[in-house]
């Protein structure tokens, strides 16, 4: 059976189909929240068995259907399914978490500071559960949600005062508001009742290299309904000339699969049709675990976006200490944090004039309805100004996602890269996606980092992370985080933070410190916190790999667990696999060093001599290896 991997790319369905798509979209839109608004009552059922297609698990209880054809009845209960399933583990989740609901959660009103949650409390909590659940042999990674459904339902406390007892009455029903349909229950491109579509490839030249490459289009024919709501086919749209990126997944052999039409929504109110075009690519297989001898181990620091290390597994003689054979690479991003700070800055003040213009629309209507006083003159103006606000806050928070998920595809493409560099196929990172960083840290810089914290690396980071590992054959494992940054890499015996390494700044520890130093006599080591939790996770990762090796069973380890075994650091052996670029890249002069390929506001820092880092910033390189994988 070929290993394969799902791709998404969107297609901008042509302006002479929007008006069609758009009215398909709307008229499933109402069918598919009738579903899910008619079997709300009922999610119990779609928390067990989940074999075969959700259309089929909705039409068991379904009594009333849309009228629009039995296909597009099919894909439409589809579309409800997965969203009833999605709920229906959330509940289970919820029903985990209802023992743990208590008002030690919420931090009193205390002065003029109102009653708010408690977010230590909360993440101990869940910490405490999540290990239970582990030490009695239960899948603990179902229950990633935790935090959340805690916050949310604290949330509840605060408006209400008293904690949900059903998660029907913390979860409102969860209806679309943009349309979004799945063609998952038609029978194929050629032969369906409720799309057709067809791609047509032929040979091409590429302008700009001389080089042939494949040429790939697609044509597309939707049954939409009419402005009467009568249903009927549509002609065959043009020719859409398909990107670079899905020519090239075609002329690997990738299957097309069903797509999905949905909508999106401008901040002036205007609607666009896309089209999901899916594909299924060939991937890598994975080489087996008996083979492998490295580790890359990555950490999501503070004050870094990432920084790597590479251990190599013991040989015999080396009392079963792995040994460090990559100097260590940090990722840091902050002229882009910058930006980022500052536009959160931005939001935060677009909401400030956007609630004082609100406050004054509500006390003006209020007056007027209470007292019967006039409605003032400035009233359409400040209602304009309310939408005006939002219109702009809605254009921040999409550049704002943007860049982070730029941020996300730049990380994982340089783990990746590294990994294929060392000839290492197993890449270990830390599981933050149940903790949250707390307080509002030090000045404009600790609150953003707690704020990039909180959204990067939980979804988009490792999404990208693991799709790219399963397309070139290297495995994504995340490991226990708890305790790898306070931890010496060296001798594993608990170690503090401070400011600096110099003794005079190690008087107090810091939890936050940016320096690990070991207070063991027999040590002493002394690094970057982010560089000793890089190395703890390749630790965690080292006894994982040693352990499948020896017994052929898949275990989690702790940083306190006796099977993880310290490392050692081999000057030596620090080297990169790095292939011969032809061109000589020169880094910039100035206080700030940015290499060629990377971005103006990324810089990339290692203890590698200059040329190495310098060729490895490269974008010939990058793509040479990425392509070679």
């Amino acid at each position: 059976m070929v290993k394969t991997q799902t791709l998404s790319f969107p297609i901008r369905v042509p302006d002479g189909m929007q008006a069609q798509a758009l009215r398909l979209l709307d008229a499933s839109r109402l069918a598919i929240n009738q579903i899910i608004t008619t079997l709300w009552p009922q999610l119990d059922a779609f928390a067990g068995e989940r074999a075969g297609p959700a259309w089929k698990q909705v039409e068991r209880h379904l009594l009333i259907r849309s009228g629009h054809g039995n296909r597009q009845e099919r894909c439409e209960m589809e579309q409800a399914g997965r969203i009833l399933r999605a709920q229906a583990s959330r509940k289970r989740v919820f029903e985990a978490i209802v023992p743990l609901l208590s008002e030690g959660l919420i931090i009193p009103a205390q002065g003029k500071r109102p009653a708010r949650k408690d977010h230590r409390q909360i993440n101990e909590q869940v910490r405490t559960s999540r290990a239970q659940l582990q030490d009695a042999g239960e899948d603990a990674e179902a229950f990633v949600a935790m935090t959340n459904l805690m916050a949310q339902a604290c949330n509840w406390y605060l408006q209400t005062g008293a904690f949900p007892s059903t998660y029907e009455a913390l979860q409102p029903v969860p209806v679309l508001s943009v349309g979004h349909l799945t063609f998952a229950g038609d029978d194929g491109m050629k032969a369906e009742q409720t799309y057709r579509a067809r791609i047509e490839l032929a040979p091409g030249c590429d302008l700009e290299s001389r080089q042939e490459r494949q040429l790939a289009s697609l044509s597309l024919r939707l049954r939409t309904p009419d402005d009467q709501g009568k249903w009927s086919w549509g002609a065959w749209s043009q020719a859409i000339a398909l990107p670079p990126a899905v020519c090239a997944s075609l002329a690997q052999g990738a299957l097309p699969q069903a797509p999905t039409l949905r909508e999106i929504r401008g901040d002036d109110g205007s609607r666009v049709a896309v089209l999901d075009l899916t594909l299924e690519v060939p991937a890598r297989y994975v080489s087996p675990l008996e083979q492998e001898t490295r580790v890359l181990g990555w950490d999501w620091g503070v004050r870094s976006l990432i920084t790597v290390s590479i251990l190599q597994r013991p040989e015999e003689g080396d009392e079963e200490r792995s040994r460090q054979v990559s100097r260590p690479v940090f990722l840091d991003t902050g002229g882009i944090d910058g930006r980022q700070a500052r536009l959160r800055r931005e939001i935060d003040r677009l909401k400030a004039c956007r609630d004082r213009y609100g406050q004054f629309v509500k006390e003006a209507q209020a007056a007027h309805q209470e007292h019967g006083v006039p409605l003032p003159a400035h009233l359409a103006g400040w209602q304009q100004r309310v939408r005006e606000y939002d219109a702009r806050i809605s254009q921040c928070w999409k550049s704002y996602e943007r860049r982070n998920r730029e941020l996300a595809h730049l990380a994982s493409n340089l783990l990746i890269l590294l990994a294929l560099l060392s000839d290492c196929r197993l890449i270990c990172g830390e599981d933050l996606r149940t903790l949250k960083t707390q307080g509002r840290g030090r000045g404009v810089r600790g609150r953003f980092r707690n704020w990039r914290n909180n959204t990067t690396v939980r979804g988009e980071l490792w999404r990208v992370l693991k799709y790219k590992c399963h397309l070139l054959g290297i495995r994504a494992r995340q490991v226990e985080a708890r305790g790898t940054t306070h931890t010496c890499p060296r001798c594993g015996e608990p170690a503090k933070t401070y400011a600096s390494a110099a003794p005079e700044d190690r008087t107090q520890a810091i939890s936050w410190g940016p320096m690990l130093c070991c207070s063991n006599p027999e040590c002493l080591w002394k690094g970057a916190r982010d560089y000793a939790a890089s190395l703890n996770i390749a630790r965690l990762g080292m006894a994982f790999l040693l352990t499948y090796q020896q017994t052929r069973r898949y275990e989690s380890y702790r940083v306190t667990s006796l099977e993880v075994n310290s490392c050692l650091y081999s000057g030596q052996e620090a080297t990169l696999l790095l292939p011969s670029q032809g061109i000589t890249p020169r880094p910039r002069e100035g206080k700030h060093v940015y290499y060629a390929g990377w971005s103006y506001t990324i810089a990339l820092r290692t203890s590698q001599p200059r040329e190495v880092l310098a060729i490895l910033s490269t974008s010939h390189l990058r793509k040479d290896v990425l392509s070679s994988a």
